[in-house]
């Protein structure tokens, strides 16, 4: 997801590979599926982040919409498994985020990785932009400041130079187990070249926050 976590498991398209990457272990079989709600699963979501990556939003570039609440939550859960070092916990309620293709092929491999060498923070993120595709389809992007995130082993570790990263959640509205209508995260692009030109420029003026 992101470069976030890791940079490498979760993006269907676009996310480079990252050194630092945990190594994925084989996923159970028949894995059990998580039996909260989803209201419990939001609750158990941080979503201005943890001590370690606390994450603050400008949510200014557009209204807190249920697509992009739940673009934000996407969001806030791949920070939180990035700075975990024990994944299955915070794996075992990724459905409630993202769709069972993307789970399945990004999340479930990753069900009982662990992390030496968690990240931390802190990292802001600004909404810049939601474009409909359709009623069941949207795409939301956020300008992301990177620019104290690091690996917590990084000893020398200086204010990145590159701070600002736009990454898109395009988000499906589908049925879900619970027989309701959800927004959950489709595709991660991470980052998203494709609307490097249209919010690039806004975004590096943004990332200049301090702790």
């Amino acid at each position: 997801m992101l470069t976030v976590l890791t940079a490498g498991f979760t993006t269907a398209s676009c996310t480079n590979e990252d050194p630092s990457t945990p190594t994925p272990s084989s996923a159970p079989d028949n894995a059990a599926t998580p039996s909260l709600t989803f209201e419990e699963a939001y609750q158990k979501l941080p979503m201005d982040g943890t001590e370690r990556l606390p994450i603050t939003w400008d949510l200014a570039g557009a209204p807190d919409t249920a697509v992009v609440l739940a673009a934000r939550r996407s969001l806030a859960y791949e920070y939180w498994i990035g700075q975990s070092t024990e994944w299955a916990p915070v794996i075992a309620i990724g459905r409630y985020f993202y769709t069972d293709r993307h789970y399945e092929k990004f999340l479930a491999p990753f069900a009982t990785t662990t992390s030496d060498n968690p990240r931390t923070g802190p990292v802001w993120s600004k909404v810049m932009g939601v474009e409909q595709s359709s009623t069941d389809q949207a795409t939301v992007t956020f300008c992301t400041d990177l620019g104290y995130w690091h690996d917590t082993k990084d000893t020398d570790f200086t204010v990145r130079e590159k701070r600002g990263t736009i990454q898109s959640y395009v988000m499906e509205n589908v049925e879900s187990g619970d027989g309701e209508r959800h927004w959950l995260a489709d595709r991660v692009l991470d980052p998203d070249a494709d609307r490097e030109a249209k919010y690039g420029k806004a975004c590096t003026a943004w990332a200049r926050h301090k702790p």
